[in-house]
């Protein structure tokens, strides 16, 4: 009895089998069959369905409808709910086939791979531009699954894609050998068309370092947008250039897209390109570019669907405008305005072409149709051919002005020639009776420097004591005052003044009174060692004495020592002898304001008069703290 319910059980999963297989012809026209030596399938078929459904094993479950797509790109439109597909692969040799699933869309935003495995389990891979590089099962710029299809086995492959935007979605199937070799001879081709790219563009920068032409530097900027929208559009730029930046690669298109168009505008207003001379035709310029800035920054802000249509929207109608100002140009002859129109002509298929795979009004492997590169290409060369004809024009205008005035200045050098020979035989009259005049007025000048010297000894020495007089004595103190601050050294000053000298003048008369100043005077410099102290008549009796380089304690022993000398002197005047004593007043310090010199000479003379207070005859030294 056991025996006859295997059987039966068998007989019934053979029946499945078969019925599931042979049976089933929408499974039997959905299932692509592959041979030992298969290479390449540039379009798969499949099928998809629409759904809300987020997760495998829900859809699984539901049972959806499918619908068939037996070849070319998927293109759905703008899809709000996720779209799955389904592949079916099966592998009729014996031997085990690698094989990678490219979906020729690098700019879908979200693809999850689910392979069932035979042991039930779900493989489940992540891709979309929307996760970082890392997270992709193989590091490419293109969306690559690598399967492994088991010989005399089914494979079934659920992709699930999300995108903001028109769905694009074409598959091909490559054997990895194959697509390595397709992969390279594609790198190679647009290797060498971005190292053109990039050789422009190092070209015009150089060209800028050089010159210092501002059109090469906005030649520069358009052809590296460029050369940046290429390499986004192509996925280099997520592999290499911001690999973890998601937020560049959503929104890089629409920024990209304003960059490389707003760039034109600088070379259109530095008149390279022929536009119209209307006078608002600059300003309209401006106010495009200004807006144009304003709506890249916006779009930032944007949802990735609206950003990439208002982007293409302003790019297009900017180019609409320069089409517009160029055949409203000045040239005569249409000829020298076919270029520049052809330029913009080019610009605009590209941006079109874009746009409508954006719109969804265009569908297949974008990278497989080479226009928006080769249109790029052409303005970029344009654009570089026309920078380095107008600097070559600038350069030969400017040799032209240099030959006119190398002319012209050999016309006034020969005429100068002429002069200079009539003038020459003059000048050598001129010279030999200047000879004379010069040797006479050097004998003057020589006298009249000697009596200026004696006059300035004059004006600065004091005609009664001949010692130096008030006037010199200022210009000195500022001298010394800012000697002491520069080198930080003490600067004292002596106040001296004879005591009683009215007593003096009223017994034995203004004569004796000015040989007793003369005698106090003497008695000053003869205390004087060094060359720069010096002694000076600040006023009647009151003497001053400047000593640099000196701190308190050597000059109060100065001081000292004159009013010592001064009480042992006496002068005689007829039969009559005279003895006077003096006061001192002493100020040191290290000079700090250099603009009011005159504190010195006011601290020692509060010294001075505090001296006269307290008895006359001695020395007396300011402090701060004697200030009230």
């Amino acid at each position: 009895m056991m025996k006859v319910w295997l059987l039966l059980v068998l007989i019934l999963n053979v029946y499945q089998a078969f019925a599931s297989i042979e049976f089933n012809p929408e499974a039997q026209a959905n299932t692509y069959k592959l041979h030992a030596q298969f290479m390449h399938e540039a379009s798969m078929p499949f099928s998809y369905t629409v759904t809300k459904i987020d997760n495998i094993q829900d859809l699984l479950n539901s049972r959806p409808k499918w619908q068939y797509h037996d070849s070319g790109a998927l293109n759905l439109g703008e899809v709000e709910q996720q779209v799955w597909l389904k592949v079916v692969l099966r592998n009729d040799s014996l031997i085990e086939l690698p094989l990678l699933l490219s979906v020729n869309n690098n700019l879908l935003d979200n693809i999850t791979a689910y392979i069932m495995q035979p042991n039930h389990a779900i493989l489940t891979l992540d891709l979309g531009d929307s996760r970082p590089l890392m997270q992709r099962p193989i590091k490419h710029e293109a969306q690559l699954i690598p399967l492994e299809l088991l010989g005399k086995r089914q494979t079934t492959l659920y992709l699930k894609v999300k995108h903001h935007g028109a769905l694009n979605i074409p598959l091909s199937l490559w054997h990895p050998v194959e697509y390595l070799k397709y992969k390279s001879k594609f790198n190679l081709i647009y290797g060498i068309l971005a190292g053109f790219l990039l050789a422009m563009i190092a070209t015009n920068f150089t060209m800028y370092s050089f010159t210092r032409r501002k059109y090469f530097l906005h030649g520069t900027l358009l052809l590296s947008s460029v050369w940046l929208l290429l390499v986004h559009l192509y996925g280099f730029g997520y592999r290499y250039l911001y690999a973890d930046w998601q937020w560049m690669q959503q929104y890089g298109q629409s920024i990209l897209v304003l960059l490389s168009t707003l760039a034109i505008i600088p070379i259109l207003r530095s008149r390279i390109l022929p536009i119209s001379t209307a006078p608002n035709v600059d300003s309209w310029l401006k106010y495009l570019l200004a807006g144009g800035l304003v709506i890249t920054l916006l779009c930032t802000f944007l949802p990735i669907t609206m950003a990439l249509k208002v982007a293409y929207a302003f790019a297009i109608t900017s180019v609409v405008y320069f089409f517009v100002i160029t055949i409203k140009s000045p040239l005569q002859k249409l000829s020298q305005r076919i270029p520049a129109l052809t330029v913009y002509l080019s610009l605009m298929i590209s941006l079109c072409y874009q746009f409508g795979f954006e719109l969804g009004l265009l569908s297949g492997a974008l990278l497989e149709r080479p226009v928006t590169y080769v249109c790029s290409l052409f303005v970029c060369i344009y654009i570089s051919y026309a920078l380095a004809k107008q600097y070559i024009f600038e350069r030969e205008s400017h040799i032209k002005q240099q030959e006119q005035k190398l002319a012209k200045t050999r016309a006034e050098d020969a005429l100068l020639k002429e002069k200079l020979m009539i003038h020459e035989q003059a000048q050598q009259d001129l010279e030999s009776s200047i000879d004379e005049r010069t040797f006479e007025l050097q004998v003057t000048l020589r006298e009249l420097e000697e009596k200026n010297r004696e006059l300035e000894r004059l004006n600065m020495e004091d005609p009664l004591t001949k010692v130096k007089n008030r006037r010199y004595f200022d210009k000195r103190l500022m001298m010394e005052v800012r000697r002491s601050r520069r080198e930080q050294t003490t600067l004292s000053v002596i106040m001296l003044d004879i005591d009683h000298f009215k007593r003096v003048n009223d017994v034995y008369g203004h004569l004796a009174g000015d040989q007793t100043i003369c005698a106090f005077a003497n008695t000053i410099q003869q205390h004087l060692k060094r060359p720069h102290d010096e002694v000076f008549r600040y006023g009647g009796e009151e003497f001053v004495i400047l000593l640099p380089n000196t701190d308190a304690t050597g000059a109060q022993e100065l001081a000292e020592k004159i009013r010592q000398a001064t009480a042992t002197c006496t002068v005689n005047i007829a039969d009559q002898s005279i003895q006077f004593t003096a006061s001192a007043g002493l100020y040191s310090a290290i000079a700090q304001d250099t603009q009011n010199p005159t504190l010195f000479t006011d601290f020692a003379d509060k010294a001075l008069y505090e001296a006269k207070q307290q008895g006359r005859n001695q020395v007396c030294i300011y402090q701060h703290k004697q200030e009230t």
